[in-house]
């Protein structure tokens, strides 16, 4: 029997966190500036961060029995804890989805699918029970290969095309009426690459399934 500790950062959560912190630290600044004060802003964001990194945050321990069968523990939480993950076979596992070789997204069956998305800090444990799954011949695959499977490797294309377009309009357009802007200048540049790499990953991925 082997353990493996994996910490986990749920996709659903995350997401969850990333709409609401913005919009409970905008009222955070309103009520500040009521009030004059600068301290709320600062402690709100604090707390909030804090209380989205926790309702986020998971760690699992996944148990390989006899080598062949997985189970689940997750460590218990004062609040937000995550819902029970039933044992598996490792034989009855169909697909595990993992990128970078260490950041294991699901474990999928016939039946179900299992979210993992662990972080990658202190990933050894995560890539020691990749190797296990991965020795009895489970198919393996990345998020863009899940992504072209699905068929939506054409509309995200699509999409990355238009974006990268507009934003180059936007760029152009603002720099003609307000004038050179240093701020938006690096803005461009940090945001243009991140676009374009996507668009060569989404690329390279239909070239190679073709």
């Amino acid at each position: 029997m082997h353990e493996y500790n994996i910490k986990i950062f749920n996709q659903s959560r995350v997401l969850i966190s990333l709409f609401l912190l913005p919009i409970f630290f905008l009222l955070s600044i309103f009520l500040g500036a009521e009030i004059h004060s600068l301290l709320i802003p600062i402690l709100s964001l604090l707390i909030l961060i804090f209380v989205c990194y926790y309702f986020c945050m998971g760690n699992l321990k996944v148990i390989v029995k006899n080598n062949n069968e997985l189970s689940f523990k997750w460590e218990k939480k004062l609040i937000f804890n995550y819902k029970p993950i039933s044992p598996l076979k490792i034989s009855d596992i169909k697909t595990i989805i993992v990128d970078n070789g260490q950041s294991l997204k699901k474990i999928k069956t016939d039946r179900d699918t299992i979210y993992i998305n662990n972080s990658n800090i202190n990933s050894k444990d995560v890539v020691k029970l990749i190797e296990i799954i991965k020795g009895h011949n489970i198919k393996v695959i990345d998020s863009w290969d899940e992504f072209k499977e699905k068929g939506y490797a054409k509309t995200a294309y699509f999409i990355n095309s238009v974006v990268l377009i507009l934003s180059i309009i936007l760029f152009i357009t603002f720099t003609i009426l307000k004038g050179f802007n240093p701020t938006l200048l690096s803005l461009f540049l940090l945001w243009i690459p991140q676009i374009i790499l996507y668009r060569k990953q989404i690329k390279s991925k239909h070239k190679a399934h073709r």
